[in-house]
This record gives C-alpha cells, structure tokens and sequence, in this order.
C-alpha cells in the first residue's frame, strides 16, 4: 500500500511581512494594502508592536528583544520620523552591531547616536523643526555586514525629499535580501535603479507610490529548509510543502538545489514542493553560502549524517547573528562526535565537516545516551534549535534540545508541524 505523502502548508514569510509592515507604516490606515498569511513568528509580533508605539505622539523606549530586524529596519523610521526614541532590546540584540547604519543616517542629518560599543541603545532625538532634517542623499556603507542595513535605508527612501543613492563597498552580502527588497518595492509602484553588481542602489525622489489593494505573502523559505532536511533524513517518503513557489523572491529557495545536489528528489507544481530523501545522502563538497547564510545550520547538521566532506565557506556575518553561529555549530556537532573545523581561509571565515553514514553516525550517539543524556545547547537561537531539532525528530529520538521554544522567534509552529509529520509516518 502506497503510504500516505505528509503535507505542510507553511505561513508567510517572515522577511517578506516585515518588509510590508514597513512600507505600510507611512500610509493612511484606510487605504493601506491588505496584507495576506502574514508571519505570526515572535519577530514579525515585536516588528508590529514597535510600529504601533512609533505611531504614537511620544513613543519613547521602544523595546525589541532579540528581533534584529525590528531594530535595524526601525532605527531607520525612527531616524525620519522626527520623534524623541529610544531603540532597544535584549541582553544579546544590545551586543549586536549598528554603528554602521547609524553613521550613514547622521551624515543624512539625523541626530542619532548608539552605545560606545556600537551597538543598541540606539537614540534618535527629534529636530527643532516641524519635519525631520533628513532630505535624502548620496551614502556609502559597507555591504558585507548585513543586508539589513541596506534593507532599511531603501524602506524609507521613497519619503525622503531628495531620494537615496546608496552606494556598496567591499563584498556584499546576502544579496537576495536585497534583491526581495527591492522586488517588493516595485510592487508599490517604487523603483530601485540598479546594476547587475548592485553596487549602486538609487530611489529617485517623488516617485507615486501605487500600493497593491491586496498581498497574499508566500510561505517562509527559510523554514521550508528545516521540512526539507527532515525529507532529506526520512528515506522512502515524500514531504509535500505547500505555498512556496518554485521561482520565489526568497533566496533560501536556495535550500532545494543544495538538498537535490545532496541525492533527494525534488518536484514543483505550482506552489507545492515534494520531496523525497535518498538512501544515502551525497556531501555538498564546497559550497559559498555567503548569499544563504540562514541555511548554513540545516545544511551543516545535514552534513554530520552524509559520508564524506562538506565545506561551507563566506560565512563571517554568522558571528553577529543571534549567536556566534559558526562556533555554535562548531561546539555541537563535535558533542555529537563529529569532526569540525572552523577558521577563516583568505580572509573568509568556514566550517567544515567530516560526515559518516547515517546508521555509524546514529549507534555512535544512541550508545553515548545511554550511559549521559546528550543536550544541544540552542544559544537562544531558533536555527540552531531547529537545525538539531530534526535530528531529534527522525534519527535521535532521545536528544534533548535545550530551550526548544525559542522557535517560536520565527517558526512557531516548527515541533507541532515536525509531530505531525511522524504521526504520518
């Protein structure tokens, strides 16, 4: 009997949504777009809350937790908005860089200042005048801390009076995420010109804004990967994801190519993916994921159960994540008896690591529990969590993974949609 293909319909995108939070902001509530299947993760909540209290007369502290997004993308707003604000959050998020965006708004004219150490507090004082100082420009920032930066300067330079160029120096980084920015600006009639490099990005000033009357967001690439490594490691049945296109403007779709090079089968039809994970997994070799850095975890803990080497190099802004992820997964794996090395090669940082077969990979860690219950420490990271969470759902039923909520960050539904799929099983 042909057994049953288990289906998961995943929720929007949680960069897509905050992306249309932000450009939703600056128009009249009563013709703003509809936004549809919106995230409902933590970090799209906290982008929503901050919104509301810069919305208001006297918005003060604004309090994000760990939501980097939320603080990179409302330093921004806040910077234009003309407001007295304070922009803070978590012990961590205050520990993670915003020099660099807030060096570009002063030169901008804004008055903001960060903490000595160039992180969160970010504090935004309101001009003596009745609207902001900040016109617009010409700016160069780095591109190879995050896209973030640059993602929060393009949201707001279609209200700045003289436009934005913005022009990129060094090597940029998670380009896709720009490249989604952009797209998503075309849909409310804004565009961004630009070369095949983007190594110049430039709003020209007093273009209409024509916004969608409706956006249906697609689902969350991001976590499909962590649906698809779970294929990857259940053999001989097929995973259905629904609501993720084939071509989306998601560069974690990503996570298809790598997981088809690794062995599994992959098929599209119209906004459904099936996959089905091979007998033995196939190592990526080495694979430059400077544009994919939110899939370096799953395909790196993939990587622990696939025979042979897998080398992930151009990772450096994974140490400013929620965690220094390289040495996160550097420190976890080898608990699991794997080998790892991490270092930086030509300037670029990498891990790489020394896969076993499944069934070597699996008597080796089930042997070890049985004498001490082996723990992930998660770091307060969701991709760590869901990285070593599909071990714990396919080949080690007895790991433990600490703080497992932190999921919730953004894939709330990550453990009820992984039950679901061994219900099915």
């Amino acid at each position: 009997m042909k057994s049953e293909i288990a289906k998961i319909k995943l929720k929007g995108s949680k960069s897509i949504t905050n992306r249309a939070l932000i450009l939703t902001y600056f128009l009249p509530l009563a013709h703003s777009t509809k936004l549809k299947n919106i995230s409902k993760c933590e970090d799209t909540l906290v982008m929503q809350r901050g919104l509301k209290k810069l919305a208001t007369k006297n918005p003060g502290e604004i309090y994000l937790g760990n939501a980097g997004t939320a603080v990179r993308f409302l330093t921004s707003l806040a910077a234009i908005s003309n407001k007295e604000v304070v922009i803070t959050g978590s012990k961590e998020m205050c520990k993670r860089p915003i020099k660099p965006l807030v060096d570009v708004l002063k030169k901008l004219g804004a008055k903001i200042e960060c903490s000595k150490t160039g992180c969160p507090p970010i504090r935004v004082h309101a001009s003596e005048f009745s609207t902001s100082k900040i016109q617009g420009g010409k700016i160069s920032i780095p591109g190879n801390i995050s896209s973030q930066y640059i993602t929060s300067l393009l949201l707001v330079a279609p209200f700045l009076k003289k436009g934005l160029t913005i022009n990129l120096k060094g090597e940029i980084s998670s380009k896709p995420y720009i490249k989604m920015t952009i797209n998503l600006l075309k849909k409310w009639g804004i565009k961004v010109d630009h070369a095949s490099s983007y190594r110049t990005l430039k709003v020209r000033p007093s273009q209409k804004i024509t916004q969608p009357k409706n956006l249906f967001i697609k689902g969350d690439a991001s976590s499909a990967s962590y649906l698809g490594a779970y294929a990857a490691l259940s053999p001989g049945r097929t995973i259905s994801i629904e609501n993720i296109p084939k071509h989306s403007i998601q560069g974690d779709i990503a996570f298809t190519s790598y997981l088809r090079k690794m062995g599994c089968k992959i098929s599209h039809k119209n906004l459904t993916i099936e996959i089905q994970g091979p007998k033995t997994l196939k190592p990526l070799g080495t694979v430059d994921m400077n544009e994919t850095p939110d899939l370096v975890m799953t395909f790196a803990v993939l990587a622990a159960i696939t025979p042979g080497t897998t080398k992930i190099t151009n990772i450096s802004n994974l140490k400013i994540k929620e965690s220094d992820r390289i040495e996160a997964l550097k420190t976890e794996l080898s608990r699991l008896g794997t080998l790892v090395r991490a270092g930086k090669e030509k300037g670029k940082d990498f891990i790489e690591i020394t896969g076993e077969s499944r069934e070597t990979f699996i008597a080796r860690n089930s042997a070890r529990n049985r004498k001490k219950k082996l723990s992930i420490n998660t770091y307060n990271d969701h991709r760590i969590a869901m990285a070593f969470g599909v071990l714990k759902k396919t080949i080690l039923p007895r790991l433990h993974i600490k703080n497992p909520s932190v999921v919730k960050k953004s894939y709330p539904e990550f453990w009820s949609d992984l039950d679901l799929l061994n219900r099915l099983n």
